[in-house]
């Protein structure tokens, strides 16, 4: 069969999705000088690591005390853990071993007890501070869709709880954006020329996407570029086909276009990988081999994604982290976004999610353990690179388990953060109160019977504390990323919420010196 020009040119731009800030490449290609920035003068990333399906936390976090476990047991008779099972933690300001982990979760009690990790309880879209006689009543206005796993993604990966109502600063207007996406609008100018400031390896694609900047997408092999097969005559008819459009000069035609935008694609696509290559080159042998080794799946995990999403966020970093001089990217601010999905565990959730959090344990420690060794180094001077990762999910689920031995959709959510600048061994916001022996009807963290908590923070301040972190300096750039978050701060204050509730970000970062 023949395979004409145009025929071509519509199936292989299916392919161009991974390449799409092509139109802004040619300005990073030839540019080298980066905007001053204040603050810590290295390189800093943020990690989103997204927990798709609604991830149970409350089998993350559970309280070891025999008051509240015998609240948590009676819940959960069947999915419920031993309190001899799980892995006690002791969080500063906390009675000793007043609360354990998730029996799959080894390695982070460890960092936990290191404090180099922390949790964020009780944490949610709102739109504004909410009670529960403000749910009951519709006093105040609940996020929309409530429970919804699309709606709530979108909640959480945007930061934007009411799209239906919020009013939005004027570049925002007709636009979908995440708070990834918009963040890197804000803190473009940190970076030399037009290199996307996000680089999406899986989660939730609005996440990435801001008004001006768009997103880099790459494939979880790490690799840029027009897809490939295994058919050797597939490859070789697509690549003749694309050097035929590569060559064509004829401005005035629409393959014309298609042609420019290919050939600076894979011109990014090139220095890119170059890039990747001569940074990681740079590392001592032995940090190589460390790092991979560091990475390598245990027994029983050669299924698992999510490590090898990190590992290529490990690859990127040391790439975006060293000079340009030295054949790196040059950056100081990047943004990654990576997903594990199978958190919707309606039936079976005692297997399904001993299963994820022994693939999630092993992956954030891999990844913090690589950073550990980089730091440690010397490529990069008196300015190591920092990294803050942070797990986010469309929601929590029901505190009280279901007839299948699993649970249903809920609301708040306790979430991991870690890395070098975590304030670590802290629990941050408010644990809920887990009784429910009056049907619920004096608990006033939970909407109904069935735990399913009002959060005690907000998305936007979680977000903000990142985003700050990375660059965020003034109130119209807050403003700008977190619209709703000025008012949630101001109502909290007006109506008499605790002190956590009145304050744009949450603790849980070093500030700079």
């Amino acid at each position: 069969m023949t395979l004409s020009r145009r025929h071509f040119l519509r199936d292989v731009t299916r392919g161009l999705g991974c390449l799409a800030t092509a139109s802004v490449l040619p300005r990073w290609l030839g540019e080298a000088e980066a905007a001053s920035i204040s603050g810590y003068a290295g390189y800093r990333a943020a990690v989103c690591v997204f927990l798709l399906g609604g991830n149970d936390s409350n089998n993350l976090l559970i309280p070891k005390l025999s008051a509240p476990y015998a609240q948590y047991k009676a819940a959960r008779p069947n999915i419920g853990i031993a309190n001899a099972d799980l892995l006690t933690i002791n969080p500063v300001g906390l009675a000793a071993a007043s609360y354990g982990l998730h029996p799959s979760l080894v390695k982070l009690q460890a960092l936990f007890e290191q404090e180099r990790a922390a949790v964020v309880c009780n944490v949610g879209p709102l739109v504004l501070p909410m009670k529960k006689d403000d749910y009951l009543t519709g006093a105040v206005a609940r996020p929309d869709n409530l429970f919804s796993h699309a709606d709530q993604q979108d909640a959480w990966a945007s930061s934007i709880a009411n799209p239906s109502s919020v009013s939005l600063p004027l570049a925002l207007v007709g636009k979908v954006t995440g708070w990834g996406g918009r963040t890197a609008d804000k803190i473009a100018g940190l970076n030399p020329g037009e290199y996307p400031d996000v680089t999406s390896f899986g989660g939730k694609a609005i996440f990435a996407t801001g008004a001006s900047r768009q997103p880099m997408m790459v494939s979880s092999s790490g690799t840029l570029g027009f897809r490939t097969s295994s058919d050797t005559g597939f490859n070789a008819l697509y690549q003749e086909s694309l050097s035929e459009v590569l060559g064509i000069h004829n401005d005035v035609t629409l393959q014309a276009s298609y042609g420019g935008t290919f050939a600076t694609a894979q011109n990014f696509a090139t220095a890119r990988t170059a890039a990747r290559e001569a940074a990681w080159l740079l590392l001592p042998q032995a940090t190589r081999d460390a790092i991979d080794a560091l990475f390598v799946l245990p027994e029983g995990g050669s299924s698992w994604g999510l490590p090898g999403q990190l590992y290529q966020v490990i690859r990127d970093l040391v790439a975006g982290a060293t000079p340009t001089a030295s054949g790196g990217l040059g950056l100081k601010r990047q943004v990654f976004s990576v997903g594990l999905g199978g958190f919707d565990t309606h039936t079976g959730q005692d297997t399904a999610q001993s299963s994820l959090f022994k693939q999630l344990d092993f992956a954030l420690n891999a990844f913090h353990q690589a950073l550990t060794l980089l730091r440690a180094g010397t490529n990069f001077g008196a300015t190591p690179p920092q990294t803050t990762l942070f797990t986010i999910s469309d929601f929590g689920r029901t505190f009280v388990e279901n007839s299948d031995k699993g649970t249903d959709h809920g609301w708040g959510s306790h979430m991991i953060v870690l890395g070098d600048r975590v304030v670590g061994r802290r629990l941050y916001g408010a644990f809920p109160n887990l009784d429910l022996t009056s049907n619920a009807a004096n608990n006033l963290d939970t909407v109904d019977s069935k735990g399913r908590w009002i959060p005690s923070l907000t998305v936007d301040q979680y977000a903000y504390s990142v985003a700050s972190w990375l660059g965020l300096s003034t109130t119209a750039e807050r403003d700008y990323v977190f619209p709703n978050l000025g008012a949630y701060v101001a109502a909290a204050t007006a109506n008499g919420f605790p002190a956590y509730a009145k304050t744009s970000k949450i603790g849980f970062l070093l500030a700079d010196a």
